[in-house]
């Protein structure tokens, strides 16, 4: 879910963040040496590394197009559209996309002999991550991909093995690990603010049910997430693993064990293996125990982290989210309170920042990335766990 912050005045520079918790998920042995793109010692030297966008969906137009001017290691430089004649020509005018730097999915392989593109975003629906992470990988590009990673572990594990395979980075666009408000709140439960994290609440739901009820909304709305191959599942594949990603962030760790509960009311809208809501449960060695949510029928967004300590929170301010992301080049704004105190951070673009990260990780010949693909399977089995779990009538499932 975008929000939308029409109101926020557009930051006149937009500031990347240093620093930070290190990925707390260890990720596999690497590649000694990554791809090296041609014009590579160039671009050491303060040029930009050029992206390319596969899929001009509501994502790329709201949130990572808007952003890439901001960026200081990056550009957008080529798209890949199913219309080229109409979405591609639009980006041309707007973002100053040279016409041979418009792909389509027939002539998408080409990309690897195009030497202005350094790495790829995967915006596709999310049966379709899988293939063109493959496809770009085999292309000598890096990849940034979509959450979730894909809709199932397996293949997170192809997608994986493609990566290491042509020495290239994989990453997936768990941007909040690059955002002020979040990485603040990993560093406090990391240095103990709050003691030992004894329980925490974490839930993203949108209104897509007010969307399909409404005849115009509808219009407007995605409708492939109503399709159970497309997307993997319901509300749990849509932003589910926004509150498994905040469990695990938060307490450091991976949960050993979890359940879930997955309800339906409006069966006429959603059809099979969509769930409306996925209410879960996650367990964790030392005890800490995170009730999550995700679901369609109402928008709210919570983070709340507690032990003996005291209470972490992050709150959204005006039209901003927890978890959601900045839109329209203006931030998602949020607010971070720790014992009721609140603590200033940064507002930023998201995608900025997280596409200077990357670029700057290519740059430097880095071996892996703060969110590796080794994390995107890791919440895809966790999310497979809670499937199943919710299958089975709420049974716990060991990971």
């Amino acid at each position: 879910m975008i929000e939308q912050h029409e109101n926020t005045p557009t930051p006149n520079r937009r500031r990347f963040v240093k620093g930070g918790l290190s990925s707390i998920l260890a990720a596999s042995a690497a590649p000694a040496i990554l791809h090296t793109p041609r014009g590579y010692a160039e671009k050491q030297e303060g040029k930009k590394l050029g992206m390319a966008i596969i899929g001009l969906g509501g994502y790329a137009d709201r949130s990572i197009a808007p952003e890439m001017h901001t960026c200081e290691h990056a550009e957008l430089v080529a798209v890949v559209t199913g219309n080229p004649d109409t979405k591609g020509k639009a980006y041309q005018e707007k973002y100053g996309i040279a016409a041979d730097a418009v792909y389509t999915y027939e002539n998408f392989e080409s990309i690897k002999d195009d030497e202005r593109i350094d790495y790829v975003h995967v915006t596709l629906p999310n049966n379709m991550h899988a293939e063109y992470a493959i496809k770009a990988a085999n292309a000598g590009k890096h990849v940034i991909v979509e959450k979730p990673m894909a809709i199932s572990a397996a293949e997170c594990e192809q997608m994986i093995a493609a990566a290491k395979k042509n020495n290239v980075l994989l990453a997936v666009n768990y941007r909040l690990h690059f955002e002020p408000h979040h990485m603040a709140a990993m560093k406090l439960l990391a240095d103990g603010k709050v003691g030992q994290p004894t329980n925490g609440s974490y839930e993203f739901s949108w209104g897509y049910l007010r969307n399909l009820i409404d005849p115009e909304r509808r219009k407007r709305t995605k409708q492939w997430l109503l399709d159970p191959v497309m997307t993997g599942g319901g509300a749990l594949f849509d932003t589910g693993v926004y509150p498994i990603q905040a469990a695990c962030y938060s307490q450091g760790s991976d949960p050993i064990a979890v359940r879930g509960l997955a309800e339906t009311s409006h069966k006429d809208i959603f059809p099979e293996g969509v769930e409306q809501t996925m209410s879960f449960e996650m367990l964790f060695e030392d005890g800490f125990q995170a009730i999550c949510r995700a679901s369609y029928s109402a928008s709210y967004h919570q983070y709340v982290t507690m032990g003996p300590g005291g209470v972490l929170e992050i709150h959204p301010e005006g039209r901003g989210s927890v978890f959601g992301q900045s839109a329209g080049g203006n931030p998602s704004l949020k607010s971070l309170v720790l014992n009721r105190k609140p603590i200033e951070k940064e507002q930023v673009l998201q995608q900025a920042v997280l596409h200077d990260a990357f670029a700057q990780a290519i740059k430097a010949g880095a071996k892996t990335f703060k969110t590796p693909g080794e994390m995107g399977l890791r919440d895809l089995r966790i999310m497979e766990a809670i499937t199943q779990s919710a299958r089975e009538g709420g049974v716990l499932v060991n990971l």
